[in-house]
């Protein structure tokens, strides 16, 4: 680890004139040298591209000795929703191993065999229940039993780099695809500096090397980014769906519909159900307007769902409209849940999974029993003031 945090820091002095993610620097010397005669596989998906619009697969297979590519969650140069098989890169006629299939999310030695190295550049969305730094950390564990190298391409978080928001994990939920590490649910790290937490925190002893953003500051926002979206996943299609989906992405823990679609343009704009009436939906929209989130309306909403719960049957909810205003998002997602959870009480549903995306049982529980956001908000802070000593070590800007 100490020759990786080496190299970060003279790839950090060099001079900086416009922001330059990992995938962008391959051409400097330093990182030539480090790729040059090796056995490379990759960790990528749809959205690795470089700013000139080259995907980083065929940036390696040209110049380098590209060997094996590894997807994850939704697949390689496309957006799937599904389960993903093993299958041939058209582009390339490399191999393509599925790092989210049935009965493992995790290479398998053999799939690592004969490979020096593993080339990583996943575009984050900085919040702890998506699922791409588990797919890391799975990776780095496989890679280190086999003394294979793990360089990663780093990109910028989305919401930030400086606000921290929502409960840090229990511990004895760290592990899980959704819940890997004893992070905040906005957590502020970019998937570089997670990398680096969880390869000493959780002892996995990889050699890790990042090749950093230049040019990132970790004011920068959403509104900061600086090149064309490409969509990382299916229902984030525009750039704003990745502010909504930090506000209430937990809406898909309950037995409602957000939105998705064929196009999924209003995916995490809108919540209902099939089982919520039109005059429920009223009086919801009413009392989510009541909560007086700064730059958020909400509106009665009745549409035809075509896409995963519900498909096919029409659900009636909310709209909700963001003008971008700062808020804090572990308080809106607490608020609207213990909303829900009184107004509905008896027919809305939470599934099994759903401590791992609010990062405790004890929170589901507040939120049951209708404890009041102030109350709670002294438990997260105390846990967030702890998280913020704790990833200092590991931030490289």
């Amino acid at each position: 680890m100490l020759k990786s945090v080496a190299i970060i820091l003279i790839f950090l002095s060099c001079s900086i004139h416009a922001m330059d993610y990992g995938i962008d620097r391959l051409a400097a010397p330093e990182v030539i040298k480090m790729l040059e005669g090796k056995s490379l596989g990759v960790l990528t998906h749809a959205a690795g591209r470089s700013k000139t619009g080259i995907h980083l697969i065929d940036v390696l297979h040209q110049q380098f000795l590209l060997k094996k590519i590894f997807a994850p969650e939704h697949g390689l140069r496309t957006t799937d929703d599904h389960w993903v098989e093993d299958g041939i890169d058209e582009e390339t006629g490399l191999s393509v191993i599925s790092l989210y299939k049935r009965g493992t999310r995790v290479p398998r030695p053999e799939d690592l065999t004969g490979l020096d190295a593993i080339v990583v550049d996943l575009q984050d969305v900085g919040v702890r229940y998506y699922t791409y730094f588990s797919t890391i950390a799975g990776m780095m564990k496989a890679a280190a039993s086999m003394n294979i190298e793990i360089i990663l391409l780093d990109r910028p978080n989305l919401l930030g780099g400086n606000t921290i928001e929502g409960k840090v994990l229990d511990a004895e939920l760290a592990g899980h695809f959704i819940s890997y590490h004893t992070v905040p649910t906005r957590h502020g790290m970019t998937l570089g500096e997670l990398a680096l937490m969880m390869n000493e925190e959780q002892k996995i002893m990889a050699k890790l090397t990042v090749i950093p953003v230049s040019g990132w500051n970790r004011e920068s926002l959403l509104i900061n980014y600086d090149r064309p979206w490409l969509p990382p996943s299916p229902a984030l299609v525009d750039l704003s769906q990745v502010g909504l989906y930090a506000l209430w992405g937990t809406m898909e823990n309950f037995n409602l519909a957000v939105g998705r679609g064929q196009t999924n343009e209003s995916a995490f704009h809108r919540i209902g159900a099939p089982w919520i009436t039109k005059d429920e939906a009223l009086s919801l929209a009413q009392a989510l307007n009541q909560l007086n989130f700064p730059g958020v309306t909400f509106s009665v909403v009745n549409w035809k769902v075509t896409r995963a719960l519900y498909v096919g049957q029409m659900a009636n909810g909310v709209q909700l409209e963001w003008s971008g205003e700062d808020m804090r998002t572990d308080e809106f997602t607490y608020k609207i849940s213990s909303l829900l959870l009184k107004m509905f009480k008896g027919r809305i549903q939470l599934n099994t999974t759903s401590p791992h995306f609010y990062g405790s049982q004890k929170m589901i529980d507040a939120m049951l029993n209708s404890l009041p956001w102030e109350t709670y908000r002294l438990v997260i802070d105390a846990e967030l003031a702890d998280f913020k000593q704790r990833r200092a070590s590991f931030l490289l800007y």
